[in-house]
């Protein structure tokens, strides 16, 4: 299990440095996103139970697995065609879970989820300047109770997940995981394998439970590997 760092921070620390709403364009569309293909993800996690109120992710629905253009196997046309279909403006892009694999190589994200999530939103993050991915966050996941966006956050979005390239100042500070206090919950922060983490879990996911779902990621590639279909006549 990954070590927790035993400095807790608060909200107004946050704000005092000017991060603001710490969950500012996490789960935005752009004008002219259109859903994709839905599908449902497939790995096999034991069940936590009652008392954290978390469960494996086996059936949540990963909103945008429709969207897939993987299929030059080249990260650099990749993301040029990704950016080609935004509105040039927006920084959030909506993606399938395909693409940010291979846009973020070796990426993680969890196998628990709170119980009551049906839905996971999947974005990568640009710079509209260069067209490139941002770096201090280039993906972000949103994970809901029901349909995306049609609640406000504050109701139906129960934890985010954000993941930045670490510089060295952050390899250095997150080599375990720090708790902060923000508004609206708690974010937990850390670095393994050259990215930054940051998971929120809104006020009512406890503590107990955010540190479990932190405790649980594995690679997004292995997960999409399981919810491949299966080939034809096999």
């Amino acid at each position: 299990m990954r070590r927790i760092a035993a400095a807790i921070a608060v909200a107004v620390a946050l704000a005092a440095a000017g991060c603001g709403d710490a969950l500012s364009g996490v789960g935005d569309f752009s004008s002219d996103f259109v859903h994709g293909d839905r599908t449902s993800t497939s790995v096999t996690v034991a069940d936590t139970g009652p008392v954290l109120q978390i469960t494996g992710i086996t059936g949540a629905v990963w909103v945008n697995d429709g969207l897939d253009l993987t299929a030059s196997g080249n990260r650099d046309v990749l993301l040029r065609d990704i950016w080609a279909r935004s509105d040039g403006q927006s920084s959030y892009i909506q993606s399938g879970r395909a693409e940010i694999a291979m846009a973020l190589p070796g990426v993680e994200v969890p196998t628990l989820m709170p119980s009551s999530v049906t839905h996971i939103s999947s974005q990568l993050v640009f710079d509209p300047q260069t067209a490139l991915l941002e770096a201090s966050t280039s993906a972000a996941f949103g994970y809901w109770s029901g349909e995306p966006y049609v609640k406000p956050r504050s109701e139906g979005q129960l934890m985010v997940l954000r993941v930045g390239l670490a510089t060295s100042e952050e390899a250095a500070q997150f080599s375990d995981i720090s708790v902060f206090n923000v508004e609206g919950g708690r974010e937990l922060a850390w670095v393994n394998g050259g990215y930054v983490y940051q998971l929120f879990c809104r006020t009512g996911v406890i503590e107990e439970a955010c540190l479990a779902v932190a405790d649980s990621f594995q690679p997004l590639t292995l997960l999409t590997m399981l919810d491949a279909p299966a080939p034809a006549g096999g």
